[in-house]
């Protein structure tokens, strides 16, 4: 199957086109517009009815990333008439360390103390989840970190990891492992296709690890505003 994966949860903006297992398109993006999405496809002489799936990054991440990325495969998979799944971010930079043998912690940033978190297991090329993707604060994933066996690797927002965690066993990896790659979101979304399963694209919403902090004014509540040359 070709699939066309969409990741737009960090600062790096990307996309990839798989066809079991073989690479076709890989590349950054300046924005995620499905327009431009398929600029690059046909670019890579695929034409739109030769895709078959769509995989997106749906969470967490960037408030304004996840909502353009889910946008624009939510735009794609209508117009295309294909299948379309959310793909976990942190699942997709898990994958970027799929050829390890061990376990590994990824740990993104989320919003204020709080960082996502997740867990798991690579073998043989193949991963495996061990646990759901979490919200905890820097002391609960040391905590969790402390009670894993064996090698672990550690990758995504690290910074703040870095001297808590000084066990032989921990292994930090390098920057450019940190984000959820286009390719890897398609691969991903493969799988899921593959195995059945497609989000309703009416239905499918980014998951965030927070609520948008996003205020509504009433109208009496702008013009007082105006007034007093207040701003939100």
């Amino acid at each position: 199957m070709r699939i066309l994966g969409i990741s737009s949860a960090t600062k790096v903006t990307s996309i990839g086109l798989v066809e079991d297992g073989r690479v076709l398109v890989e590349t950054t993006v300046a924005d995620i517009q499905s327009e431009k999405v398929m600029f690059y496809v046909n670019e890579a002489g695929i034409k739109p009815e030769q895709i078959e799936g769509v995989a997106v990054a749906s969470g967490p991440g960037s408030y304004s990333g996840l909502r353009g990325g889910v946008a624009a495969a939510k735009s794609l998979a209508q117009t295309l008439n294909i299948p379309l799944v959310g793909v976990s971010t942190l699942e997709a930079i898990a994958y970027n360390l799929v050829d390890i043998e061990g376990t590994m912690a990824v740990v993104l940033d989320a919003k204020a103390d709080d960082f996502n978190f997740a867990l798991f297991g690579a073998a043989g090329g193949k991963l495996k989840r061990l646990t759901n993707d979490l919200v905890l604060n820097l002391d609960k994933i040391v905590e969790k970190l402390s009670k894993v066996s064996g090698e672990l690797y550690l990758v995504g927002n690290l910074n703040d990891l870095r001297g808590k965690l000084t066990a032989q066993n921990f292994h930090f990896t390098q920057d450019i492992h940190s984000h959820p790659y286009g390719i890897n979101v398609a691969r991903l979304g493969a799988l899921k296709i593959e195995s059945g399963e497609k989000d309703d694209p009416l239905a499918l919403t980014p998951s965030y690890s927070h609520k948008p902090n996003i205020r509504e004014f009433s109208r009496e509540g702008a013009k007082s505003a105006k007034k007093t040359g207040s701003t939100a």
